[in-house]
């Protein structure tokens, strides 16, 4: 049965409530809630009560308690030891609620909204626990974990789970790390709730035969609306390179900084001329840094780009040499250019009038005339991949009129590239930041 319930990791940004505090709360003798504000021990309290609620017989909450604080043991009485964390989370609760006011208007609407199917959560929990179980520091641990996701409450199961498994080093595989994350989102968690501190067992960043797991723009592309607007008032121009070389959560170690590479080599190396390679550097960062104007050369400014993704590839591994990029696709050749060429009019004008809507003289009329020509060298002699990402990074920063029909084939054309679920759907808002 599905049921509309708060959602349970408001105002944080990873674990929280029993399963982050059950290594800090000490075996018993003296509990109390950790530091923290009233959320943090509102968390805490809730998940307690669920316990508690639950029935579940003292020595299964101590299982599960000495399994998710590395061996730590709770002492036989863990439902007094519960009550007790109550009773100092409600203190602590209302001491706060007594205080000044420190209302935060961004939550003043109440916390966000979930909607949970339990007795399929319970299951796909269960089903977790079962497959690692034996792998587990104790043979009763993970039948002591699914009782908690099956009896208290299956998010709070889940939670502690991950604790378990992080705290005993199980190593999950890139496909079971999936579907922690998916179980995850289901109950809105955070993204790095079950990401950090999990061993996973990810493939090599560069792996040709693994689809791609970005979620936004990468690369090249993503690499010049990072420099667009007023970018040097938030850091420097290498740490805009490795911004885009750095992973976010749920990607293989590497991978954005070998995408990025991959783009910078593609370039360098191909039969584009400097003019071409800076004209198309200046249009899709919508003119926000010029590398000529601290006399770096078009293809200065690839290698170093390069250099900054080999850097971060070698953290990863030391031994990382950097090769010639894999061969870029035909097939797509000429779907991404019937799309440059329907767009290229609009393109052109949306540039002509950025950013003086209706002036009668501006530097961007020149600009206007070199962006698609550029755009179209590359899909022809580079890689329809980066030309394509290379034309949405464009249209999205020039914010050139799209039909809904144009923006149906690139949804399509971008599921042939791989691309991640609101690569194109960033189209819709055009000034959205990530």
């Amino acid at each position: 049965m599905e049921e509309q319930r708060e959602a349970r990791f408001w105002r944080f940004e990873g674990d929280f409530g029993i399963s982050l505090l059950i290594p800090e709360l000490g075996t018993g003798s003296a509990p109390v809630v950790p530091d923290g504000d009233a959320d943090d021990a509102r968390a805490l309290r809730d998940d307690a009560r669920l316990l508690l609620d639950s029935g579940l017989p003292a020595e299964t909450l101590r299982t599960v308690w000495r399994a998710a604080a590395g061996g730590q043991d709770s002492g036989p009485d863990v439902p007094g030891l519960l009550r007790r964390i109550v009773e100092s989370a409600e203190d602590r609760i209302a001491r706060e609620a007594a205080g000044p006011s420190s209302g935060d208007p961004l939550f003043d609407g109440g916390p966000p909204m979930v909607t949970v199917d339990e007795p399929a959560m319970r299951k796909a929990v269960c089903a977790e626990v079962r497959a690692v179980s034996h792998r587990l520091t104790g043979s009763d641990v993970g039948a002591a974990l699914e009782r908690v996701a099956a009896e208290a409450d299956a998010d709070l199961g889940f939670r502690l789970f991950l604790r378990v498994v992080k705290a005993t080093s199980v190593a999950a595989t890139m496909e079971r790390y999936d579907r922690y994350r998916t179980i995850g989102e289901a109950f809105g968690y955070p993204g790095r709730l079950v990401h950090d501190g999990l061993d996973v067992r990810w493939p090599r960043f560069d792996d040709v035969t693994l689809p791609r797991r970005f979620e936004y723009d990468f690369g090249f592309s993503y690499l010049a609306g990072r420099f667009d607007g007023e970018w040097q008032y938030s850091y420097t121009v290498d740490e805009g390179i490795r911004g885009v070389a750095s992973d976010y959560v749920g990607l293989v170690p590497g991978t954005s900084a070998y995408a990025l590479l991959q783009d910078a080599l593609r370039l360098s190396r191909s039969p584009m001329s400097d003019d071409a390679l800076t004209a198309l550097w200046l249009g899709a960062s919508a003119y926000g840094y010029a590398p000529q104007d601290e006399g770096t050369g078009a293809r200065q400014w690839l290698h170093r780009i390069a250099e900054v993704c080999a850097g971060r590839l070698r953290e990863i591994d030391p031994g990382f040499t950097v090769g010639a990029p894999p061969p870029a696709g035909p097939e797509t050749l000429d779907a991404v250019l019937r799309e440059l060429r329907e767009i290229a009019p609009a393109l052109t004008r949306a540039v002509h009038d950025y950013p003086w809507y209706g002036a009668s003289t501006s530097p961007w009329f020149e600009h206007s005339r070199t962006v698609v020509p550029a755009l179209e060298q590359v899909v022809r002699q580079v890689d329809p991949d980066l030309g394509f990402r290379l034309l949405l990074r464009c249209v999205r920063a020039y914010a050139a009129p799209v039909t809904d029909e144009q923006y149906a084939r690139w949804t399509a054309l971008g599921d042939r590239f791989g691309y991640g679920r609101e690569h194109v759907a960033e189209l819709a808002d055009p000034h959205a930041e990530r």
